[in-house]
C-alpha cells in the first residue's frame, strides 16, 4: 500500500475497531514517513490503548517534537503520564494543553487529579473548579473537588460539594457523602 493510503486505511481500521491492523499500517507510514505528527499521536493513543505506556509517551512525545502546540497531544500525553506514575510529567503536560486550549475540560480535571496526588490541594481546587465550570454536569470533577476540600478540613465546602452533586448525581452525592462523613441530613453538624 502506498504512504498515501496508509494514514486513511489507518483510519478506517481505527472507526471499525481494528486497532491492530490500524497499529500495523501507521507503523509501516511512520517507517516510510517519520515526519507525521498526527500518525505518531495515533500511534500513541493506540499503544496507551493496549496498556504500553511507555511505548505511548515515546510516540507522543515524537509527536510534540513535531507539532508543539498541539493539545490534544498534549493532553494524551498528560493522561498516560498519569497512568505511568509520572504525575509531575502531566503536571507539565496538561498545564500546557489548557493554556493552548483554555475550554478543553478534560484537561483541566487531569491536572486537579495529578495535583491532588501530589498534595497540592490548593491548586488542584482551581483546576478542578475550572473543569466543573466548563462541564457542569461533571460529577467526577465535584466529587474530586470535595475530597480536595476535605484533605484541606474545609467541612463546610465538601458539604456544598455534596448538596450540588445532589441535585444531578445523587449516586456521586452518596459516595462523598460517606467517603467524607457528610451526614445525611445535609442541615446536621458536621
Amino acid at each position: 500500500m502506498t504512504p498515501r493510503l496508509l494514514f486513511p486505511f489507518a483510519q478506517a481500521c481505527i472507526f471499525f475497531k481494528q486497532h491492530t491492523r490500524a497499529l500495523q499500517a501507521l507503523e509501516t507510514l511512520l517507517r516510510q514517513q517519520p515526519d507525521h505528527p498526527r500518525a505518531w499521536s495515533i500511534v500513541g493513543f493506540l499503544y496507551a490503548e493496549k496498556g504500553r505506556y511507555p511505548d505511548a509517551i515515546a510516540a507522543f512525545e515524537r509527536a510534540l517534537a513535531l507539532s508543539p502546540d498541539d493539545a490534544t497531544t498534549l493532553f494524551n500525553l498528560g493522561f498516560v503520564l498519569q497512568k505511568a506514575g509520572r504525575h509531575e510529567g502531566a503536571i507539565a503536560r496538561l498545564a500546557r494543553a489548557v493554556e493552548l486550549n483554555p475550554p478543553l475540560d478534560r484537561a483541566w480535571y487531569g491536572l486537579g487529579l495529578s495535583l491532588i496526588h501530589c498534595g497540592r490541594f490548593t491548586e488542584a481546587i482551581e483546576r478542578l473548579t475550572e473543569a466543573a465550570r466548563l462541564q457542569p454536569f461533571n460529577p467526577f470533577a465535584r466529587y474530586q473537588l470535595a475530597a480536595a476540600w476535605f484533605k484541606l478540613g474545609e467541612r463546610e465546602k465538601v458539604r456544598t460539594e455534596y448538596r450540588k452533586l445532589k441535585q444531578f448525581d445523587p449516586k456521586v452525592a452518596e459516595h462523598v457523602r460517606i467517603d467524607f462523613g457528610v451526614p445525611k441530613d445535609a442541615d446536621e453538624a458536621y
